[in-house]
This record gives structure tokens, sequence and C-alpha cells, in this order.
């Protein structure tokens, strides 16, 4: 299964419109996707990727309970 940075904790967007795209962990911004830099660069898929932890959903807030009112 191919690993995308939008997945990985170390992804982050910019507010350059000329790099609109980061990695936290090489410490790059860029046009492209920074797997996409990096397997260029090394020939091979980025081995710093680390799945981002998904949020546990809250409860959803019933407002028509009495407890709130």
């Amino acid at each position: 299964m191919k690993k995308g940075c939008l997945r990985c904790k170390h992804y982050f967007s910019t507010f350059d419109p000329q790099k609109p795209r980061g990695c936290k962990l090489y410490g790059m911004k860029s046009h492209a996707f920074p797997s996409l830099i990096v397997k260029n660069e090394t020939g091979s898929d980025c081995m710093g990727f680390q799945e981002k932890v998904k949020r546990k959903t809250e409860e959803k807030l019933n407002l028509n309970d009495p407890k709130y009112w």
C-alpha cells in the first residue's frame, strides 16, 4: 500500500503559495509533496512516514437532552 504525505504526522500545509506543502521531519517546504521529492532524490520511498493518530470521535452533544436545560 502506498503511503502518502497527507496521512503522515510530519506533513503540514504552509501559507506560502509558492511552497504550499511541508515536512517537519525533513525541514522542507515545496510545491510538490515531500514524499515525491524524497523518492526523486534518494530513489526509495520516504523512510520517515508515521501514520497520523486519529482522534477519538467524541459523543455528539444532544441539545434536546433535559440535563442541559
